[in-house]
């Protein structure tokens, strides 16, 4: 086997074998009747619930996929915008960087009703509610990556004589774009959180309340079959995320 192919096989098999032998002790303590099959239901009967529900899980999953995508799009602008103000300006770095770590130390669920009663249940209080929790990852990451350029480089700019502005956009930033994509990655997982919270509060469409509708009704099989919809969502986004990293750094590295 030549090295092309075996490099991915090994990449892939380990974590499908952690799956695979998850799913089997999953499997056999369902069937071992140790535990109720209410509370824990086989993963073939999971399967049939998926299958059998994938019509509403489906419809209710386009809310939770628009509200994520809308809220990271919106966290990512918010957190590197921010991060390039407090990057720039130490006064804005003393003013708000401090502001924002004290805001990020709140319990995010506990702000929930907060933001229920401010903004409402519709969309927009969803979107809100994902970029609170999302936007920080962005807004450390811009920071962390645009204070990795090499001070050589910002010396030789300053010799050009290149505009501030000039020395961000084709120095400073190119070396954050990893950073930034890094925090991007991590703040797609928790706009996922977000939007579930959100929903939860709301309990009125998506994949969150599907999943309360059925912890309340204690429709475990459907609980865990919306779950799984959720992971589909958030695996959706999180490679829409890695393709646009891989066009955006791949468009800076022609330049």
């Amino acid at each position: 086997m030549n090295a092309a192919v075996s490099a991915p096989i090994r990449l892939i098999a380990p974590p499908a074998v952690a799956t695979l032998v998850l799913f089997a002790a999953w499997d056999l303590l369902a069937r071992s009747g140790a535990v109720s099959a209410r509370l824990l239901p086989a993963p073939d009967k999971v399967w049939d619930t998926l299958l059998r529900s994938m019509s509403v899980l489906f419809e209710q999953a386009q809310p939770t996929f628009w509200v994520a995508i809308a809220g990271i799009f919106a966290a990512a602008l918010l957190g590197i915008l921010l991060g390039i103000a407090v990057s720039v300006s130490r006064t804005a770095m003393q003013a708000i960087y401090p502001t924002i770590v004290f805001f990020q130390l709140i319990p995010k669920v506990a702000l929930a009703p907060v933001f229920l009663i401010w903004f409402g249940t519709g969309f927009t209080a969803k979107v809100i509610f994902a970029v609170f929790i999302a936007f920080f990852p962005v807004l450390v990451g811009t920071i962390a990556g645009l204070q990795a350029a090499p001070p050589s480089y910002g010396r030789l700019c300053q010799a050009l004589l290149m505009s501030r502005l000039r020395t961000l956009l084709a120095v400073e930033l190119p070396f954050a774009l990893p950073h930034i994509f890094s925090g991007l990655r991590i703040g797609v997982t928790f706009a996922v959180i977000g939007v579930v919270l959100g929903e939860f509060i709301t309990a009125q469409t998506g994949l969150g309340y599907i999943i309360l509708f059925s912890a309340n009704n204690f429709e475990t099989a459907l609980l865990l079959a919306a779950i799984l919809m959720l992971c589909a969502v958030g695996i959706v986004l999180f490679g829409l995320f890695l393709a646009l990293e891989a066009i955006v750094i791949r468009l800076y590295d022609s330049r």
